[in-house]
């Protein structure tokens, strides 16, 4: 497996995209992200990806994979953390931090209940109704 950065310094170089996002009021978008390091989302997504193949035992472990996942999963979090509190402090800009949430690459967070898929029965009763409601 061929990972770019050590655990190490994938922790420091996220760490100080956070500090950097939170000191100027950046957001944490991927341009930010490649300030302070030279991989991709998709990367990130790959070395998470890997992380639990290694904890369902399906890829043989590596601590450096495993330790930098969890790294990753720290900014992720950051990201969610750092619109809300957007959302939360700006009241003219909750619409843009929504906007953003519901991005995948910040959480894919959804305004819409998620139900049960399946057949759904419906019964009407028409007990009551009087003799001349289907006559």
């Amino acid at each position: 497996m061929n990972i770019k950065y050590k655990a190490e310094e994938l922790e420091s170089a996220l760490e100080q995209a956070m500090e950097y996002c939170t000191t100027c009021g950046e957001p944490p978008v991927d341009f930010v992200l490649h300030k302070f390091t030279d991989i991709s989302q998709d990367t990130m997504e790959r070395y998470v990806k890997w992380a639990e193949e290694m904890e369902k035992g399906d890829r043989e472990t590596d601590p450096e994979v495993v330790r930098g996942a969890e790294a990753i999963k720290k900014w992720w979090e950051f990201k969610t953390f750092w619109w809300v509190s957007l959302g939360v402090r700006n009241e003219k800009l909750q619409t843009m931090a929504i906007f953003n949430l519901k991005q995948p690459c910040n959480g894919g967070y959804s305004d819409k209940p998620v139900g049960a898929v399946g057949n759904i029965e419906v019964v009407i009763k028409a007990d009551g109704v009087g003799d001349k409601a289907f006559g």
